[in-house]
């Protein structure tokens, strides 16, 4: 009887202490799936780069351009439709080969890889297209579970404690069982965010994140990106025309102009540059009309 008594009092001090402890020190939300850099890369100064790459279709689209980012940093690429910003999104998540030129990974040539290893880098990227491309046959929750599932997550509870926190992430809280047909354009947007990063990318493209919806939910949608960006440790590039998303988000900044990289540099060199193409471009005139200054 004394054992027994014995026993019974150190389990209810067990699980006094346990409880006491849970509610000083509560477990963590679930955020990123540890492991940024897959094996085999090099951790050097930059996450990627882009050196002298080409690339045409019936005529050329990018011309020799070359650029490095550092591992957090969010590097704006602007510039006017047909520019070629959309098509370097598409050459750095490999959905495109240069013509010439190399683009490296932590030191790896993505441009040499085979199918194997760029199916490996690109569970390192994600792209978070122009429309959104939100699935319309799935929820929001489902949307978002969908990459984790196709890495080949089955534990349910932690696809669940995954989406929970993506959903808080991206302020969609009681939003997870809508349909597309039932969100905003803004919301679609945010959905396809927290799709992109569901796997915990190292690195993030946008393509033009802000299209189409007006200045309220732009603000928003910007705010989002960068307190995401800093929040999940997100190397991010930013393909946009929009110079107020740039001004919200990056740190750096580059101004294509027919193919070529006409500017490069943080946002203050940026706006105080003496170049009459920056200068038109960031008072939304035509260069064309400050072509004799």
């Amino acid at each position: 009887m004394e054992v027994f008594l014995a026993l019974f009092f150190f389990g209810y001090l067990t699980l006094v202490a346990l409880i006491f402890t849970r509610h000083l020190f509560p477990p963590a939300q679930s955020g990123p799936i540890p492991e940024k850099v897959s094996e085999g890369y090099d951790h050097s100064e930059f996450v990627l780069e882009v050196e002298d790459v080409d690339k045409s279709f019936d005529q050329p689209v990018l011309k020799s351009i070359s650029f490095q980012i550092r591992s957090g940093e969010t590097l704006g690429v602007l510039g006017k439709s047909g520019s070629g910003k959309s098509v370097a999104l598409k050459l750095i998540a490999g959905l495109l080969k240069p013509d010439s030129g190399r683009i490296f990974f932590h030191g790896k040539d993505i441009t040499r890889m085979n199918e194997r290893d760029l199916l490996n880098f690109r569970k390192r990227v994600s792209y978070v297209f122009q429309g959104g491309a939100v699935f319309d046959f799935l929820n929001v929750r489902e949307n978002i579970a969908y990459p984790l599932r196709e890495r080949g997550m089955r534990d349910e509870e932690k696809i669940a404690e995954r989406v929970d926190y993506l959903l808080e992430a991206v302020e969609l809280e009681n939003m997870g069982d809508l349909q597309k047909s039932e969100l905003s354009l803004g919301a679609s947007k945010q959905v396809a965010i927290a799709r992109a990063i569901a796997n915990d990318p190292e690195i993030i493209l946008y393509d033009e994140p802000t299209s189409s919806v007006d200045p309220i939910i732009k603000k928003s949608l910007n705010r989002l990106i960068r307190k995401l960006n800093k929040q999940e440790h997100l190397t991010s590039i930013v393909v946009t025309h929009d110079l107020r998303c740039i001004e919200m988000v990056a740190d750096r900044v580059i101004l294509l102009k027919e193919g070529i990289i006409h500017f490069q540099g943080d946002q203050e060199a940026f706006h105080s540059s003496a170049d009459p193409y920056v200068q038109a471009f960031i008072a939304g005139r035509r260069f064309e009309e400050t072509a004799d200054n």
